[in-house]
């Protein structure tokens, strides 16, 4: 096995906490999961509160950030609409179900979790904005997508409850007028 960076380290533990919830996130248990002692993990991170911030924000650029990248990379701001939708509407439900479990019981997610919520309904305002919906329309409807992108992560089954293309092309419409 080649020797184990950061990143390695957090996305196994992205991992964990989508498959085994922030239980999982115990030194010992990462370590014994990757094949490495306990150690490797004191290598990376000074202590589990340090690890613990690297991660959430490794998390917030996973989750966000580089969606953020890709969407604007999708070309005019009807295309990034569509695109922001396609992704934030067929996204994974379990890792954003086990971040905001956690933040229930973490301040310190939590407070992340809200900055991610408002990062990323920020950025649906942007879209909006540049497609020329009213000033006091673009809150509400960047807020509305954001709840029903969220709001389907939160479906304990959400398999075979994909919008099409067509109707996301639809919904983009309907709130880009």
């Amino acid at each position: 096995m080649s020797r184990l960076d950061k990143s390695d380290w957090l996305d196994f533990a992205l991992a964990q906490l989508a498959e085994n919830g922030h239980g999982a996130l115990k030194a010992q248990t990462l370590a014994a999961g990757l094949g490495v002692t306990r150690g490797s993990f004191y290598w990376h991170f000074e202590d589990l509160a340090a690890f613990k911030r690297d991660l959430v924000a490794h998390w917030m650029d996973r989750t966000t950030e580089e969606l953020v990248r890709a969407v604007v990379r999708d070309g005019d701001a009807e295309a990034q609409l569509r695109g922001l939708m396609r992704r934030a509407l067929r996204s994974g439900a379990a890792l954003e179900r086990a971040m905001r479990a956690w933040a229930t019981v973490d301040a310190e997610v939590a407070q992340t979790v809200a900055a991610v919520d408002w990062r990323r309904i920020r950025f649906a305002e942007q879209l909006l904005a540049a497609l020329g919906v009213s000033e006091a329309e673009i809150g509400p409807r960047s807020r509305m997508l954001y709840w029903a992108a969220i709001g389907r992560l939160m479906m304990m089954r959400s398999e075979g409850q994909e919008l099409s293309d067509a109707e996301i092309e639809d919904l983009a419409a309907l709130l880009s007028r």
